[in-house]
């Protein structure tokens, strides 16, 4: 007898066709959707009603649902508590960091300008709404990302040399205020920015505040 053979134990296809049936498909739209017959679906059926017991289709959909719901709240209590633990061990310095951190998302989060903290690896720690808007990405889409795909491509190569030389010597800068940097949204197309960094010490790590507003092109060329 294999493991998908004993009484309770589903197979993947079997799995499959309980999730489908949960999404609300009908026996044919399961069919369709697994690309195989509608008999050989209620022959899964009955498969499902041998391990599980003779309940009717919503029954089993729901029963399986609640076992799965259990299941995931185990996982997540078990990864939290893995989480205290770990973070039980962490120096002061890193639970410093970690404060610093959320303490300034809380604050930005609420900013009606365009804000974004960057790490410095060059990774978006955090985006307020309004930086997810200005570039075209979609909540918490931008989180993680590298800075860099901003930043127009034929310009990466500057990029990472006016951050290295912005790390080594931080401080309050503002950036393009007469010729405007140039930015490139999630669809690709540029717009011109003026941007303002500056600077958080978390420990040994920095956290790169950036202040983004979007440059009136027009305005823009009439100046130069």
């Amino acid at each position: 007898m294999t493991q998908s053979d004993e009484p309770g134990v589903l197979s993947n296809r079997e799995r499959q066709i309980i999730v489908s049936a949960a999404k609300g498909l009908t026996d044919a739209g399961i069919a369709q959707k697994l690309g195989i017959s509608v008999a050989t679906v209620g022959t899964y059926w009955g498969r499902i009603r041998g391990k599980n017991g003779q309940h009717s289709r919503t029954e089993l959909v729901a029963n399986y649902m609640r076992e799965r719901a259990a299941h995931s709240i185990a996982e997540l209590r078990e990864e939290n508590d893995r989480l205290i633990r770990e973070l039980e061990t962490k120096t002061k310095a890193v639970d410093t960091v970690k404060a610093t951190v959320e303490l300034l998302k809380r604050v930005l989060s609420t900013a009606p300008g365009a804000i974004m903290l960057i790490n410095d690896q060059g990774q978006i720690e955090y985006a307020n709404e309004e930086a997810e808007r200005l570039f075209g990405y979609e909540r918490l889409e931008l989180n993680g990302k590298p800075v860099a795909i901003l930043v127009p491509k034929r310009y990466h190569g500057l990029h990472r040399q006016h951050r290295r030389r912005y790390l080594a010597n931080p401080a309050k800068r503002q950036m393009g205020e007469h010729n405007g940097t140039p930015a490139t949204r999630k669809d690709g197309s540029e717009f011109l920015t003026i941007t303002t960094l500056n600077t958080v010490k978390t420990g040994n790590s920095t956290i790169v505040t950036v202040f983004i507003r979007e440059l009136d092109e027009a305005k823009f060329v009439d100046e130069n």
